[in-house]
């Protein structure tokens, strides 16, 4: 066997690394954008095993009432602390909470929407929570109605043998931060109103 023979049986050689070269390399510098020469794949666990079958986050509805009772689920799970079961005598809570977590009259003088500044997109979020959990504990306790009141507003529609109320769920929400809240004011005047 020659030299020429020699080298390229060099060459043809296995690495004396155990660890086999990956078949791609990271691309270039010149394209930082991309980090791999093939896109992970979006369903990697990011451990390189798929993710398991009953991984997949619960899709968020968009569309009321659903949207509504999933914000509701969401708001007792965060404020999982206080005793917020969907029962009309867990709404008097709602004023203890509001107090402790915000200064009074936190937002005076803010509207609620999610197309303004930072403050109004905060406030509403916080209305649309606590809005969505009165609206829902209607719905489930007193056999409340969600309904639309026009131009996207949404109440509540309960019925009780003294007689029939539509609340509105977001502006009651909304009166607690540029009021004092009143939420075991409003169920005192709901069972008066209709004897839920």
């Amino acid at each position: 066997m020659g030299l020429l023979d020699s080298l390229r049986e060099l060459f043809r050689s296995p690495p004396s690394d155990p660890e086999p070269e990956p078949a791609e390399r990271a691309t270039p510098a010149s394209d930082p954008d991309r980090m791999y020469g093939t896109p992970p794949d979006d369903d990697d666990d990011g451990f390189g095993l798929p993710d398991e079958p009953g991984d997949e986050p619960e899709e968020r509805p968009t569309e009321p009432p659903e949207a509504f009772a999933y914000e509701a689920q969401e708001f007792v799970d965060f404020w999982h602390e206080y005793p917020l079961d969907f029962t009309l005598s867990s709404l008097a809570h709602l004023d203890s909470l509001v107090t402790e977590n915000w200064e009074p009259e936190a937002f005076a003088g803010v509207q609620p929407t999610p197309d303004g500044g930072s403050d109004a997109r905060t406030f509403y979020g916080i209305v649309q929570s606590i809005g969505s959990y009165v609206g829902e504990t209607l719905v489930r306790d007193c056999d409340g109605e969600w309904t639309e009141a026009g131009s996207g507003n949404w109440a509540v529609v309960v019925e009780g043998p003294e007689g029939q109320a539509t609340v509105a769920v977001f502006s009651i929400a909304a009166e607690a931060f540029t009021d004092a809240p009143h939420f075991r004011s409003f169920v005192e005047k709901l069972e008066r109103e209709t004897g839920v």
